[in-house]
């Protein structure tokens, strides 16, 4: 048989927080909250990671297509990768504003999110993998300043 929590997890939530709000702490499910705290700041993690991913794409196919000769191309894809490059930096912005204890964490993340968005790439501009650098060319102060582009 399910428990409460493998079958519905929104009331299971709902009587957890009641039974914390009335003081029953001997009645808790300590070992399933344990896993969902334990959870709660993955979930930041992955945020940015998420956005870090996204926003090192849209840098690396841009710097990819600017070093080509047709400008027409560029031009053709410019507003789309721009507003997603500062939709990305605002978000992940955010989630630092919110979760100040991941700035310890951006070196990680950004290596991780670095190597995933480098094989998107190489899929996304139809190159190989290796017609990228192996480590992340940029640091994370650059990749979030407002307006900047790699060349």
């Amino acid at each position: 048989m399910k428990s409460l929590y493998e079958s519905d997890y929104y009331t299971w939530a709902c009587q957890q927080t009641q039974l914390i709000r009335e003081g029953k702490f001997n009645e808790l499910d300590l070992e399933n909250l344990i896993e969902e705290v334990d959870g709660l700041g993955g979930r930041h993690y992955d945020a940015l990671e998420g956005a870090l991913k996204q926003l090192l794409l849209h840098l690396l196919k841009w710097q990819m297509q600017s070093q080509k000769d047709d400008l027409h191309e560029m031009n053709a894809w410019y507003r789309s990768w721009t507003v997603t490059i500062d939709t990305q930096r605002l978000d992940a912005e955010e989630v630092l504003e919110k979760n100040p204890g991941l700035q310890s964490k951006i070196d990680e993340i950004l290596a991780t999110a670095y190597q995933n968005a480098r094989k998107r790439a190489a899929k996304a501009m139809g190159c190989k993998i290796n017609d990228f650098p192996t480590e992340c060319p940029w640091s994370f102060e650059q990749i979030m300043t407002e307006d900047w582009l790699p060349e």
